[in-house]
This record gives structure tokens, sequence and C-alpha cells, in this order.
């Protein structure tokens, strides 16, 4: 039984690959374990390490400790494999659910991660690119149906919300570089293949509230971003001023922002 579960190990590794790549970029990720204990219900490891591999100058890999794995036993009588699994992130808590894997090796199974009180300070530069430059504290899920062979044809959706942090890298055309104090954020969408519709972007502050949707897709370049996000300033010693609209385009690595007033 212990061999079955390593054996069936594997496709629960490719698919959390394909069910984390539209949280921390796409393309190849290398994955490797270490401390794994076998069960027969499951297995246990100190550490879970991700790097992409168009990433190869980032110093520090993204890291995943105390992971529990445990498959249902009842998933097999309708030819299936189910996994639960629950990891500490950051200070945080990943809990993952993948069923629908097929024991015949087709079939897309249904992923949904559940990230809580994640210390998104703390991840390795640049892993998470929706929130590249941005400290806090994020909850959020992500809900989707994958495809081991095809993960550009994957469907799902998504949800997050951060709290008590600050954007940091938001440097606006002709326009010194904005540090904003948040209370919250909050993005969610949809996934269709390689393109994410953002339909909703909101940020509350002290100093500015912005809202607005949009869209990310993925090319041979790198992913490509188009926002378009409406602003209202509420502090008087704010940089930007008024009300207006905020363009995010280019390459999400290095997108262009720009403003624009009514």
């Amino acid at each position: 039984m212990a061999a079955l579960v390593i054996y069936l190990f594997f496709p629960y590794q490719r698919t959390l690959k394909i069910a984390l790549q539209n949280v921390a970029g796409n393309g190849k990720t290398y994955i490797a374990m270490d401390g794994v204990s076998v069960t027969t219900m499951g297995l246990t490891a100190s550490k879970l390490l991700l790097r992409p591999v168009a990433s190869p100058s980032q110093t520090a890999p993204f890291e995943l400790s105390n992971i529990d794995i445990f498959w249902s036993p009842f998933s097999l009588l309708r030819g299936k494999l189910a996994f639960d699994s629950k990891a500490s992130l950051y200070d945080g808590t990943l809990r993952a659910n993948v069923g629908g894997i097929s024991l015949a090796g087709s079939g897309n199974p249904n992923v949904f991660l559940k990230l809580e009180h994640v210390n998104v300070g703390k991840c390795p530069d640049g892993f998470l690119p929706f929130f590249k430059g941005v400290s806090g504290f994020l909850d959020g899920w992500v809900k989707k149906e994958t495809s081991p062979a095809r993960p550009d044809r994957e469907t799902g959706s998504f949800r997050f919300d951060l709290k008590g942090g600050e954007v940091k890298d938001l440097q606006i055309k002709n326009m010194p570089r904005l540090v904003i104090p948040y209370k919250r954020i909050a993005i969610g969408g949809r996934m269709d293949g390689p393109r994410i519709d953002l339909t909703t972007i909101a940020l509350v502050s002290d100093a500015i509230m912005l809202i607005g949707k949009g869209t990310v897709e993925a090319t041979d370049q790198g992913q490509n971003i188009d926002v378009r996000l409406s602003y209202e300033t509420l502090a008087k010693n704010f940089p930007l001023k008024g009300k207006g609209t905020i363009l995010i385009s280019g390459n999400q690595a290095a997108p262009s922002i720009t403003v624009s007033s009514p």
C-alpha cells in the first residue's frame, strides 16, 4: 500500500504545479520535497520548494512547510483519486483539495486552493506577480479544472483579499514612485486557458480609492496586462489629485502605468 501511495503521489505533484501557476506565474516550475514520510493513508513532508524555470536568478524558491497530504480511499470506488492537504505558508496556511485524478491517466482534475492569512511580504520577490511590491496578509481561494497534459486549457475562478499592508511598487509615468498604505485590496476573476479576466479590482485606503477591471494573458514573451482603474483621492497631501483613470498595460514584469484626468 505504501508503494501505491508513492506512485499515486506523482499526479498530485504535477497537478499542484498546474494549480499554482496562475498564482505564482505561468511557465514551467521545478518542484522538490524534503523529509517525506509515507503512511497507508497519505504522506507528510517537512518542506516543498517551487522554483520557476524562467527565473534562474531568483535566489529563494517558493516554500511550503509542514505538509500533510491525505488521499480518500472511497474515491477509488469511482475510479478516481482525491487528495486533501494542508501546509504552512509564510505565517499562514495553504489548504488544497485535488479530486478527479483518473487512475487510467486521463481526465481533468478539479483543484481547490484556499489561502489563510499568508504574509505576502515574505514571499520571494517576483514569485507572486499579482502582488509584486505589495505587503500585507492574504486570504483567498483558487478553483480550477486542470489538464495535466494541456494546462493551456484550464478554466476556473479565484478571489483574493488582502489587508493591512502597503502598495510599494507603483511607478506612474512622470510622477514619483507612490507608496499607498491600504486597508483592503480585493481581486477576483476567472481563468480560461492563457487568459485571466480580472472582474473585480478594488483598493480602499485613507489616501485613495481604486476600482476597476482588466485582463492578463500569457504569451511566449511573458504575461501581458491590460487594466483600467478609476481613482478618487481622499488625502490632500497625496501626490495624485482629484479623480481620474489609471491605465496599466504591457508586460506584467515591467508594465507601463499612465494617468488621465476627466
